[in-house]
């Protein structure tokens, strides 16, 4: 076996892998008993995507893809931090 088909296979896995990751995080996010377990299956949803980008970015030799995920890395830190200064305004305590 070459290095190189050694690389895909393993590539073929990580992305596997990380689909499966995605899932639980929509499973947690669904079935999340508060928001704060919504607000991270959400987030880690997103890091599985942006992860099987930057993944798929060497094996389709498309440089731009890398660039999307890290746009993509953006977007979703910022909702993640929108999100919690939404929901999280009712857990301050009172001055």
């Amino acid at each position: 076996m070459t290095p190189e088909i050694a690389y895909k296979y393993l590539f073929e896995f990580t992305v596997v892998f990380l689909l499966t990751y995605a899932l639980c995080g929509m499973y947690r996010s669904c079935r999340g008993p508060e928001v704060c377990d919504r607000v991270m299956g959400i987030n880690m949803v997103g890091t599985a995507v942006i992860s099987c980008i930057m993944i798929m970015t060497p094996l389709l030799s498309a440089g731009y893809l890398a660039d999307i995920a890290i746009i993509y890395a953006l977007v979703n830190f910022v909702s993640v931090v929108v999100l919690r200064r939404v929901y999280g305004r009712g857990n301050r305590r009172a001055k």
